[in-house]
């Protein structure tokens, strides 16, 4: 699996399609606890179903050309299970991504790019979505029937994002976004 900046891997989670080298790649009690910043209620009441208490997983990456020599930390808080398809489309991903320097839309946007060409036949749809007051693009990335949407928000250095398996609203992508900056 190759990998080139875990915002755009780990934001869009898109099941092992997108891809670089993935450095310290765990899930942990400490992620976890840090996830507990954000209820399963909060995100329940926003998605319309019962979703359990999140697993939290860090990801780190060390700087590299193809990712404009940026290196991150992620904390991903994955509220659902990978048991089967069926389970997946109702798994939410809340992320918050520190990255080694600040980068803008247009930068990340770059980056997506890179980062789909890496993965053959990901197809991948970048909108920018000004809604949230910052610097925010929604992603939608799809390969061999597998559709994913990601509502990310860029806060200088900070990433924030909303992940799911399928469609949903913007709005609720949005309102899952907001949950995301407690993390």
């Amino acid at each position: 699996m190759k990998r080139s900046i875990s915002a755009i891997a780990t934001a869009v989670a898109c099941a092992s399609v997108c891809a670089g080298p993935a450095v310290g790649r765990t899930a942990h009690s400490s992620a976890t606890q840090l996830c507990t910043k954000v209820s399963a209620s909060s995100v329940s009441s926003v998605m319309g179903y019962e979703l359990p208490a999140a697993t939290g997983l860090t990801l780190s990456a060390k700087a590299t050309k193809t990712s404009d020599d940026i290196s991150d930390t992620t904390l991903s808080c994955v509220f659902g299970s990978a048991t089967s398809m069926l389970a997946l489309k109702k798994t939410v991903t809340l992320s918050f991504e520190s990255l080694s320097k600040s980068v803008s839309a247009a930068e990340l946007k770059v980056l997506v790019a890179k980062t789909s060409t890496i993965a053959k036949g990901l197809k991948v749809k970048f909108t920018a979505y000004p809604a949230l007051g910052s610097e925010s693009f929604l992603m939608s990335f799809s390969t061999s029937g597998i559709s994913v949407e990601s509502l990310v928000t860029a806060n200088g250095s900070k990433l924030y994002s909303a992940t799911v398996y399928g469609t949903l609203a913007t709005a609720k992508l949005a309102s899952l976004v907001k949950l995301a900056e407690k993390l």
